[in-house]
C-alpha cells in the first residue's frame, strides 16, 4: 500500500518561501537522477549533516535535508518504506529525515495541533 500524496498537499505542508527555493535550487534539481527509494537512502547518508530547513552560514538556501525530504514527497513510498526508514539505523540523519514525512502530513490532517 503507497502513501499518496500530491503536490499540492506538499505546497501546503511546507512554508511557501521554502517550496519555492526548494524547487529553484540546483541540488534539488540534481535529486531528479535519484529513482529509487535507496539511492535516496544513500544520499540522505552522504550528504545531509543537519536537519534544519535552511542552509546554514551566509547561504540561506534549503538545506539538503528538507530537498531530500520534499524529493520523499514526489516519491509513491509505501508504508513498508516507510517503517523501513523510521527504523533505519545506519544514521540518525535518515530517522530525521524520514521522520519529518508523518509529522508533516499529520499537520496537514490536524492543522490545529
Amino acid at each position: 500500500m503507497e502513501i499518496q500524496t500530491c503536490s499540492k498537499l506538499i505546497d501546503s505542508l511546507l512554508e511557501k518561501v521554502v517550496c519555492m527555493n526548494i524547487l529553484s535550487s540546483d541540488y534539488f534539481k540534481e535529486l531528479y537522477r535519484l529513482k529509487t527509494y535507496h539511492e535516496v537512502i544513500d544520499e540522505i547518508y552522504n550528504q545531509v549533516d543537519h536537519v534544519e530547513p535552511w542552509m546554514t552560514g551566509n547561504c540561506r538556501g534549503p538545506s539538503t535535508a528538507f530537498c531530500l525530504l520534499y524529493k520523499f514527497f514526489t516519491m509513491k513510498l509505501t508504508v513498508k518504506q516507510m517503517h523501513g526508514l523510521l527504523k533505519h539505523f545506519d544514521s540518525p540523519y535518515i530517522r530525521a529525515v524520514s521522520g519529518n514525512f508523518p509529522v508533516y502530513l499529520l499537520l496537514f490532517v490536524f492543522p490545529t495541533m
